[in-house]
């Protein structure tokens, strides 16, 4: 089944990016992969493919470059007239540090790539989609948007990309085009499973404070993506859907002063 709709998906070469791009190549879409790492984009690619997708394309992408954003745009549409989704699922993880050790280097680069860089992709393509008059964009939040941790730069980070989704909801809606965001829970990419293997993240930790036992899978997210940019969520925009396995209510329950006998 061909769509004939179009999706960008940053950082789809792996993690919750390749599964958005599966997904959506289950619906028979067009896709264009933006990555930094294009040798393991052409292999989703190919997966994409035998998936069902109308058509997947690979392109270089490196977020901290502004040329870079701008040529991902432009030769997405020249090669598919209209896009009709946009996902940021582009971006780097940060591990757990004091406030007064983390080298400026550290927040400066997780904020370019994070945030810089998803604000250059929205607004590439957005100005596009305004002339369109139709679009949905998505943007990668986390549990961090909601929940302090001890990442000074991701967590501040993942807060001001939820403010960007509301004011790009409210600009941008007039125009015909959605902006949600996603927030997922602690989801088993492989920069997560690294994490685990290097004794950084602490699965069970995870799981005693989740409502459901489990971790959350990218393909979890990539659900609740392809819903946000599908009909069935036309009246939805400016939200910030948490992915998370119930970690954010559970933890909060299970930090009351009285638990119940």
């Amino acid at each position: 089944m061909k769509t004939g709709k179009t999706a960008a998906v940053t950082g789809g070469a792996s993690g919750i990016g390749e599964a958005t791009v599966m997904r959506f190549a289950r619906e028979g879409w067009n896709i264009v992969i933006g990555d930094i790492n294009t040798s393991r984009g052409e292999t989703v690619a190919e997966a994409a493919r035998l998936a069902g997708a109308a058509s997947v394309s690979v392109l270089h992408l490196d977020l901290a470059d502004e040329a870079s954003v701008t040529a991902f745009a432009s030769e997405t549409y020249a090669r598919h007239a209209s896009v009709d989704a946009v996902v940021n699922s582009g971006g780097i993880l940060q591990n757990g540090i004091r406030f007064l050790d983390m080298p400026i280097e550290e927040f400066d680069t997780v904020w370019t790539i994070n945030v810089r860089g998803t604000l250059l992709i929205n607004q590439a393509f957005g100005r596009r989609m305004i002339d369109a008059g139709t679009g949905s964009i998505i943007n990668m939040c986390s549990l961090t948007t909601y929940r302090p941790s001890p990442q000074p730069a991701y967590a501040p980070a993942k807060v001001a990309l939820k403010s960007m989704t509301e004011i790009m909801a409210a600009d941008l809606g007039p125009s015909g085009i959605r902006v949600n965001a996603v927030a997922p829970g602690y989801t088993l990419t492989p920069a997560m499973q690294a994490r685990i293997d290097a004794g950084v993240r602490d699965p069970k930790a995870i799981l005693d404070k989740s409502a459901i036992k489990r971790l959350v899978h990218p393909d979890d997210v990539a659900e609740a993506i392809h819903f946000l940019c599908s009909d069935a969520a036309s009246a939805i925009t400016g939200v910030v859907l948490p992915v998370d396995c119930g970690w954010l209510a559970s933890s909060s329950y299970k930090s009351y002063a009285s638990q119940p006998e």
